[in-house]
């Protein structure tokens, strides 16, 4: 599983991640919608399970029953490879 916020490979390796688990670069928590296999923006509830409890910070802590680990490198670390990339291009 991939940190969202930093993109750093977490060690854990758990296809169960506890509630209270965080980042081992970065310290972001790792048990949250963002984190989630089932997330996706402008489903209900940002969730593909139907009737999950609503959450306002996607990004932080949650204790969802659902919760299952996604393994995509997370959105920050994409775009600074392709800026790096398109940056490459004008050297």
């Amino acid at each position: 599983m991939y940190c969202i916020k930093c993109g750093a490979l977490q060690a854990n390796g758990q296809a169960k991640i506890s509630f209270r688990a965080e980042c081992d670069s970065c310290g972001t928590s790792l048990h949250s919608c963002v984190h989630c296999k089932y997330y996706r923006i402008g489903l209900p509830n940002d969730c593909q399970v139907p009737g999950t409890e609503r959450i306002l910070d996607r990004e932080a802590t949650n204790f969802c029953e659902e919760f299952a680990p996604s393994f995509k490198v997370g959105p920050e670390k994409k775009s600074l490879d392709v800026k790096k990339r398109f940056d490459d291009l004008f050297k």
